[in-house]
């Protein structure tokens, strides 16, 4: 005969049993999963790139994965998410599963993004920094037909019609581009009008429909048209001349002492576990030594600059302490 005492004990020994099995059960998925995880790779991983197609970070991005594919033996895959100077693709990277499936090339304009308004990432608490991938020269862009056939021409105009002078900035204000020309015209006491673009595809197409005067924009982005006869460049703002093109002075050499040298590279969200991340900054750092990528590179004027994760993290907390200093100077911080 069943009483309701030994019901009562039947009844929780079933519950202890049922527990027990949900815990085991779920132990041995946690067990599965961890298998699964310790193959990473097992699965393409996505790579979120801020900026729009064509545009350096983009041209780069793509030769880079396919050598890094073939050291991770998966593919990865480009998924463009521009907008807001990468903030999109940032915000994305955020808020991914730090599993080693989603990552993004993060550049100076992470650092930027900030100070300039708000925004829902921090670039040194919502990112783990993987490796450093090369820094991105720019120059002083006009058409190939544009009666400009120096920087010293352009000045000059400049200085005459300062109504007159719009030029792109390529990744918006507050960036790059604008804030080099910010630089230039605060030395020569000069008021000229910036127009924002989303990125260099769109600055490119403006200004050869002379809708603007001139660019300060990437190399990467602008090589080819200029070795094919559609845009010429003035000068060079970096430290030394380019190799394609040593006839052209740069900035320094013209009297501005200014010049961009800014690092980028890539990064995970915040958490990967080591072992992941190890595995993605051993790709980068064999797609960095592969003919082909030094390669094209090279056609943009560029080299790598691999640099490890700790390295690049290192870079970012410098950076994020200079964009405060310099958006600051010029009055484009949030207040």
């Amino acid at each position: 005969m069943i009483t309701s005492n030994s019901f009562q004990k039947m009844y929780s020994s079933r519950r202890l049993l049922l527990k027990s099995i949900v815990s085991l059960s779920a132990s041995i998925c946690a067990q599965g999963a961890w298998a699964a995880d310790d193959k990473y790779p097992s699965k393409p991983i996505k790579v979120l790139v801020g900026f729009p197609p064509g545009g350096a970070i983009d041209l780069i991005m793509r030769a880079v994965v396919i050598e890094a594919s073939k050291k991770l033996g998966q593919p990865l895959m480009i998924e463009n998410r521009s907008g807001a100077s990468g903030a999109v693709a940032y915000t994305a990277l955020k808020n991914a599963a730090p599993d080693g499936y989603t990552i993004a090339p993060v550049t100076i304009t992470a650092f930027r993004a900030p100070v300039l308004e708000d925004v829902s990432f921090d670039p040194l608490q919502d990112f783990q920094y993987l490796a450093g991938i090369t820094d991105i020269p720019f120059g002083v862009v006009v058409r190939e037909d544009s009666p400009f056939k120096t920087w010293k021409d352009l000045l000059a105009w400049g200085r005459a019609n300062p109504a007159q002078m719009m030029y792109g900035a390529a990744a918006g204000l507050g960036n790059t581009s604008h804030l080099f020309v910010e630089e230039v015209a605060a030395k020569e006491n000069l008021k000229w009008t910036p127009i924002p673009f989303r990125g260099t595809t769109d600055c490119i197409q403006a200004l050869l429909g002379g809708q603007i005067v001139f660019t300060v924009d990437t190399i990467a982005g602008t090589a080819a048209l200029v070795k094919g006869g559609k845009l010429r460049i003035l000068a060079v703002a970096t430290d030394a001349r380019l190799p394609s093109w040593p006839q052209i002075q740069t900035m320094r050499e013209l009297g501005s002492a200014i010049s961009v040298n800014n690092l980028w590279g890539v990064a995970g969200p915040k958490g990967l576990d080591p072992q992941v991340a190890a595995t993605l900054e051993a790709a980068f750092k064999f797609a960095m030594e592969q003919p082909s990528v030094v390669s094209i590179l090279q056609g943009v004027e560029q080299k790598p600059l691999y640099t490890d994760g700790k390295s690049f993290r290192a870079f970012a907390e410098k950076s994020v302490k200079e964009q405060k200093e310099v958006l600051t100077k010029y009055g484009f911080a949030k207040k």
